[in-house]
């Protein structure tokens, strides 16, 4: 009989433990939420600049970014090189378009965009749809609580195939993100930081202002930073491909 209620009670508080485990898939939509995703119109720039060894010949670059839930497009604005190059993501789906190129042609979000940022990185981002969350534990960054979260991919469609990734436990943002192969190798890794914030429907929302992207065997660095953001309405047909000319 007591060996009855012994397996009782631990099967009781292993339940309890289980039960009171974050919920992984709550935590990244909450998250996205500061990087773009999951709201029905925002537009923001993104000014990127290469550090490092081999960063003398890649100049800055300027863009303004909408997006709305499910889809964004991207504008260069800076280097005059560049500028007028457009790249639409729609769900898992990606397109570029410049001067001169006849019609749009379809891309990767792995591609390059500069330095150690990829396309993908500068798109809003929507990991809740992208990746399957595992809670792996809590741990500090700094001084800061976070839940920590293995994230893989649902499709090749994504990119990057597997993410360690930081949420602050009391903000509620991603703070440090690891970027690893399908074998996990580890590729980059990123920091971020907000110093942006919006307002919607009376709700202050912590929005990033800084995502620095480090190589994970060179001292090659990207830094992204988010400036003029604001929630607006955008029209359905700046995300038609068919539009994208």
């Amino acid at each position: 009989m007591l060996l009855s209620v012994g397996s009782l009670l631990g099967a009781s508080l292993a339940s309890s433990a289980w039960a009171a485990e974050p919920d992984a898939a709550q935590l990244l939509r909450q998250a996205d939420q500061a990087r773009g995703g999951g709201f029905p119109g925002l537009i923001w720039e993104v000014h990127a600049h290469n550090s490092g060894s081999q960063a003398d010949d890649q100049p800055d670059q300027r863009l303004r970014i909408k997006a709305i839930d499910n889809a964004s497009v991207a504008e260069v604005l800076e280097p005059l090189s560049s500028k007028g190059s457009r790249m639409l993501q729609v769900d898992r789906n990606m397109w570029l378009t410049k001067p001169g190129l006849k019609k749009p042609v379809a891309i990767s979000p792995r591609q390059r965009l500069t330095g150690q940022a990829a396309i993908g990185d500068i798109a809003a981002t929507n990991y809740a749809k992208d990746y399957q969350a595992r809670y792996l534990r809590q741990e500090d960054v700094g001084d800061e609580p976070c839940h920590v979260l293995e994230l893989t991919a649902s499709s090749r469609q994504t990119t990057y195939d597997r993410i360690t990734y930081w949420i602050s436990v009391r903000r509620g943002v991603g703070v440090q993100a690891d970027f690893l192969s399908l074998s996990g190798k580890k590729l980059k890794s990123a920091q971020f930081e907000y110093g942006n914030s919006l307002n919607i429907h009376g709700k202050t929302v912590l929005f990033v202002s800084r995502m620095a992207i480090a190589d994970a065997l060179s001292d090659a660095r990207t830094t992204l930073v988010y400036s003029r953001i604001s929630a607006q309405a955008i029209p359905s047909s700046e995300f038609d491909v068919g539009n994208l000319q």
